[in-house]
């Protein structure tokens, strides 16, 4: 049995209105909304569907009908033998639909479960079966969707960041000078594993390990070793369950003699934290993304640092960037998703970054909750400019 599947396909079987079909349509697994609302992972083609009269309905392959029982999720399986386009159109004849909502976005790719190929062959199917039926697109019902998390969501997600959390305070008296920018990540990914926790790769191998001296950048790790004097920056996301934490942290490895950062570094972290609350403080059900971002941009400004170069925050999830809503200024980059409105169980960073290397960069993390009144913190905050080493 699958809690999640039941949670999730319940809470989207909602927004479908009377006439209407939500459907998914996969094919080795490709469309990434399934596993999202059904919990479910199937090898053949497959029709997955949301009929506000009829429920939660599975078309499958015969192989894969026993696994798709044993969620626990839906509330009439069928399968089909030699035939997938056969059972399929027959099943659209019975429902009837007026409107077919379908998983393809042109700006959210999270929205765009479904290729170009077979999008086209599931509105000739649906054309066949339905003469006259809309096809639309899923987005506005997927992105709630994926935004407004469940109980078992959330539990999950509290989880990898409490992995998170104490990732790092194993890992700070490990740091010091001399360590490469490999040689960290390769111990964070370590500590992760004997954590029990996934360590979300990206595009870098693993965790973003960055000395600002270097620059602070995407980028994968090198061969550049910490020397007394600098920022070293971390950023990485651990995976429970299929859920993600995103949290990062700067310290700083302290020459001979030091017992606290230089000023210039701990007035950057302060513009930091003090940013990172008012974005905090700006969170609540119905305030829009750009209004959150706009709450942090202007402490920076205030402050004399550089205008944040990307979005304050984005959501986490299914995905360490979870798509829908962001925490974004008005940029034409981002879209619609800054004009987005919070919504209770949207979990969401907060990372007003200062980039200014090779003077100090700043990049402190957190991972809030959006509740009925404002938002909680899900991270143990970082409250002051850590020394590497203790």
């Amino acid at each position: 049995m699958s809690r999640l599947g039941q949670e999730k396909s319940r809470q989207a079987l909602s927004f479908v209105p009377q006439g209407g079909l939500w459907l998914f349509v996969t094919r080795e697994g490709s469309d990434p909304a399934v596993k999202l609302v059904f919990d479910a992972g199937v090898s053949g083609e497959a029709a997955f569907m949301l009929h506000p009269g009829r429920g939660r309905l599975a078309l499958v392959a015969n192989y894969d009908r026993g696994h798709v029982e044993r969620l626990g999720v839906f509330d009439e399986i069928r399968h089909y033998d030699r035939s997938f386009a056969e059972g399929f159109t027959a099943w659209l004849r019975e429902l009837g639909p007026e409107t077919v909502y379908l998983n393809y976005s042109e700006r959210d790719v999270l929205c765009d479960g479904i290729s170009h190929g077979h999008f086209l062959r599931t509105c000739r199917l649906v054309e066949e079966a339905v003469p006259g039926a809309r096809v639309e697109t899923s987005e506005p019902f997927l992105r709630a969707v994926r935004g407004r998390k469940t109980a078992e969501e959330l539990a999950r997600i509290r989880r990898a960041v409490e992995g998170s959390v104490e990732l790092y305070e194993r890992l700070r008296p490990q740091l010091r000078a001399g360590m490469s920018e490999r040689e960290v990540q390769d111990l964070m990914k370590q500590i992760a594993a004997e954590l029990g926790f996934g360590v979300h790769l990206g595009d870098y191998g693993g965790p973003l390990v960055c000395i600002n001296r270097v620059g602070l950048a995407h980028r994968a790790p090198g061969d550049d070793r910490l020397e007394p004097g600098d920022l070293l920056i971390l950023d990485h996301a651990l995976e429970c369950q299929g859920y993600h934490s995103d949290l990062a942290r700067t310290l700083y490895v302290p020459r001979e003699g030091e017992t606290r950062p230089p000023d210039d570094a701990l007035r950057a972290f302060a513009s930091a934290k003090q940013a990172i609350e008012a974005a905090f403080a700006a969170m609540r059900p119905g305030v829009k993304g750009f209004e959150v971002d706009r709450a942090a941009r202007e402490v920076h400004l205030a402050n004399g640092y550089p205008e944040i170069s990307h979005a304050t925050g984005h959501q986490i999830g299914r995905h360490v960037h979870d798509g829908g809503t962001i925490l974004g200024p008005r940029w034409e980059r981002y879209g619609d998703a800054p004009y987005g409105e919070l919504e209770e169980g949207n979990v969401f960073t907060i990372e007003p970054t200062i980039l200014m290397s090779p003077q100090p960069s700043m990049l402190v993390e957190e991972n809030v909750v959006v509740t009925a009144t404002g938002a909680e913190w899900l991270s143990r905050r970082q409250t002051e400019l850590w020394l590497a080493g203790r």
